[in-house]
């Protein structure tokens, strides 16, 4: 679904400012003397992975896209890069103390699959850890996909569209090559209720990972901090 050309253009060249005020947001929640051993799901090119390794996380990458795993091992050393589908996370061997599920990493297949998913980080978190959701809001998905203007870098073009509770992007680049991306929305009691279904307990829903301020349509993203019982 993510070609190398997607990553490129959209994944490489966000502002410095904004990737450090994330990683600073998500050390917050994961402070490394609590949570060294991160598992980044969707990790792509390693934009989260690299950052958190340089700064003394343990940090293993899932993905299923080879070719952005190739990227992520020679630009963003350091984390562990694994090719898996991340519907088989449960079957790993090794134990975390923290998931990170960035970006709307989650859902592209269907909702089953996702509960297969998150039972899978349960499964590979330690009593007490933890799994960070970072997912679109749908009201502001929806609202966005209806507005005339498409925030695409140039001379990319979407084509974007909701269809009940799934989000749909059409990805055209001058190469001619098109990317079908698509993936589940969940409002963030639905998020709420998979991560119980899934094993773990929920955390308040909050934005700009900020605890206390909820979610909203005036806000693109949203993130539910849940937890492994111990």
């Amino acid at each position: 679904m993510y070609s190398t050309e997607w990553f490129e253009a959209f994944a490489t060249h966000r502002p410095v400012e904004a990737e450090r005020a994330e990683f600073v947001a998500i050390a917050s929640h994961i402070p490394l003397r609590d949570y060294p051993r991160v598992l980044d799901i969707g990790c792509g090119v390693g934009r989260i992975a690299g950052p958190l390794a340089a700064r003394g996380y343990t940090v293993t990458g899932v993905d299923v896209s080879l070719p952005a795993l190739s990227v992520a091992r020679e630009r963003a050393p350091g984390p562990q890069y694994i090719a898996l589908d991340q519907r088989h996370v449960g079957r790993m061997r090794w134990e975390f103390d923290a998931v990170l599920v960035i970006w709307n990493s989650l859902g592209f297949v269907d909702r089953a699959a996702d509960l297969e998913t998150v039972a899978g980080f349960a499964a590979v978190l330690r009593p007490g850890g933890k799994v960070l959701f970072d997912m679109y809001h749908p009201d502001w998905m929806r609202d966005y996909a209806r507005s005339a203007a498409t925030a695409a870098p140039q001379p990319v073009s979407v084509r974007r569209w909701v269809d009940g509770r799934r989000c749909f992007h059409e990805v055209r680049y001058p190469s001619g090559h098109t990317d079908d991306i698509q993936f589940e929305l969940y409002q963030p009691e639905e998020l709420s209720e998979l991560a119980r279904a899934g094993g773990l307990i929920p955390g308040d829903p909050m934005t700009w990972w900020t605890p206390g301020r909820s979610p909203s349509a005036n806000d693109a993203r949203y993130q539910g901090v849940c937890t492994r019982p111990a």
